[in-house]
């Protein structure tokens, strides 16, 4: 079929803009057949050959095109045509994934809803019983009142002329007062009416309080393949340029997106951040110290964490940093190991520290690596059990435990997350060690998809700046991308 495709397309001899005139030239410039009227119009000062020519050089020509298409375009093709082919796939379990999402999310509303409901028509019960009793207590009352008044009213009117004359008085009396008191119990117009208003409902309140469906962009921008080692830090300056620090190099490179090096400071730190005024936040475990530069590399304070090393440290929203702390222990705890998260001013003030659950003596990490705070002001950690398990725990602000994710719901066992960032929708990123991938979960916990997977490549740190980003490799890549909503 694809020959006589061509064969149709070569008969086509005629100029469509020239009647009756022949094909039988060439123009480069144009790249298109054309006629002589063509050539003395308006290809006149184009390049052009005869179509015999021009057939002679294509014919020789030709063959080694085709090989090297072959040999190197097509190779790249059809890895694209897979590439696609599984997208569309993974599109497809996506789908089955959000629509499962979606009606776990609806059948918890419904029971929360059905719990509400339920729990309005138990206080309905509970006061309407409650308005019962009193209409008890008061009905047995007079009943009480009406009886003893019956039964006294008879007895004087039928023995008034026997009974000695104090009694009749004093009955008398007696018939008086209880009369009252059974009139005070028609006086009284004690009412209690239990009524369900019914709330408005609000429609744009549900919409919110289901959640949102996001079309997300993820496009690689650059990639960066300078280094043969693992990326242990990137932690992005401006839209353009990031920090990044290689496992055993005892320097931090500054690069560009795409990937030259505008600076390289050499320091023992093995993690930093700028401030929003430029500052550089250097976390120096070596010394046991946390110093702030200028941009040029001045000290301007440096703050003691001694006995505590600090290793990862990373930016609050009212530019505070969350740093990460340990003694010199190893994975397995003493009662003398420290653990923890501190959250400090950049003069080294210590605003709060991670350290034990609510009980005040259940640990919160056994060895906390890396940190972030959502825009919710939660705070994200990677907590290491081993040299090959971890977890994320997310805290409150406060220090309560909000959830803790273990890589729940996912086909491996094997769960070790490497680093944590979070977006402007407040939703949680991490790499992963066993899956090769980018978790996505939502700021409570719940698993949503693996935002990035890669084939050969294991993700190790990432950061966003803007829209901006950044995620370094395992084997020493650094790959920009552009991430929105």
């Amino acid at each position: 079929m694809a020959t006589s495709l061509y064969k149709a397309q070569f008969a086509l001899k005629i100029c469509e803009n020239h009647d009756k005139k022949e094909l039988h030239a060439y123009c480069k410039t144009c790249d298109k057949k054309v006629c002589t009227t063509c050539i003395k119009e308006e290809h006149s000062s184009h390049d052009w050959e005869t179509i015999t020519d021009i057939l002679r050089e294509k014919k020789q020509s030709l063959p080694k095109e085709c090989k090297e298409i072959r040999a190197k375009k097509l190779p790249g093709l059809k890895e694209d045509l897979q590439r696609f082919e599984r997208k569309i796939q993974e599109e497809d379990t996506r789908y089955e994934h959000n629509k499962s999402v979606l009606n776990g999310s609806r059948q918890r509303y419904i029971d929360g809803i059905n719990k509400l409901f339920d729990d309005k028509i138990d206080v309905c019960q509970q006061k309407s019983e409650a308005a019962k009793q009193k209409y008890k207590d008061k009905h047995e009352g007079l009943k009480q009142k009406v009886e003893y008044l019956d039964m006294m009213t008879t007895a004087l009117d039928k023995d008034i002329n026997t009974l000695p004359d104090h009694d009749i008085l004093d009955m008398e009396k007696e018939m008086r007062d209880e009369l009252e008191k059974a009139l005070s119990y028609s006086a009284d117009k004690y009412t209690s009416t239990t009524v369900f208003v019914p709330g408005q409902m609000d429609m744009q309140v549900l919409e919110n309080m289901i959640g949102e469906i996001h079309s997300m962009s993820v496009v690689e921008m650059n990639e960066i393949d300078r280094y043969s080692d693992v990326i242990m830090s990137i932690k992005p300056a401006s839209e353009t340029n990031a920090w990044v620090r290689v496992k055993d190099d005892r320097h931090m490179k500054f690069l560009d997106r795409v990937g030259e090096e505008l600076k390289v400071m050499k320091t023992p730190g093995l993690d930093l951040i700028t401030s929003r005024g430029g500052d550089i936040v250097l976390s120096e475990g070596e010394k046991g110290s946390i110093s702030v530069l200028t941009q040029d590399e001045k000290t301007i304070t440096t703050f003691d964490t001694k006995p505590l090393y600090p290793t990862f440290i990373s930016k609050t929203e009212n530019d505070d940093i969350l740093v990460t702390l340990r003694d010199d222990g190893d994975y397995k705890l003493v009662p003398t190991s420290r653990r923890i998260v501190q959250r400090m001013t950049l003069t080294g003030k210590v605003l709060h520290t991670y350290e034990f659950r609510e009980d005040g003596k259940t640990r919160l990490f056994t060895w906390p690596i890396k940190t972030a705070e959502n825009k919710n002001e939660d705070v994200c950690v990677i907590n290491w059990l081993s040299d090959d398990s971890g977890e994320l725990v997310v805290l409150h602000k406060d220090g309560r435990v909000k959830f803790t994710y273990k890589g729940d719901g996912l086909e491996s066992e094997e769960f070790l997350p490497c680093d944590v960032e979070c977006d402007v929708k407040c939703c949680i990123l991490l790499t992963e060690y066993y899956s090769r991938a980018i978790h996505m979960l939502s700021s409570e916990g719940m698993y949503l998809c693996k935002l990035c997977q890669y084939e050969q490549s294991v993700p190790t740190v990432l950061s966003i700046y803007g829209d901006n980003l950044w995620c370094g490799f395992y084997d020493g890549k650094v790959k920009v991308y552009k991430y929105s909503y």
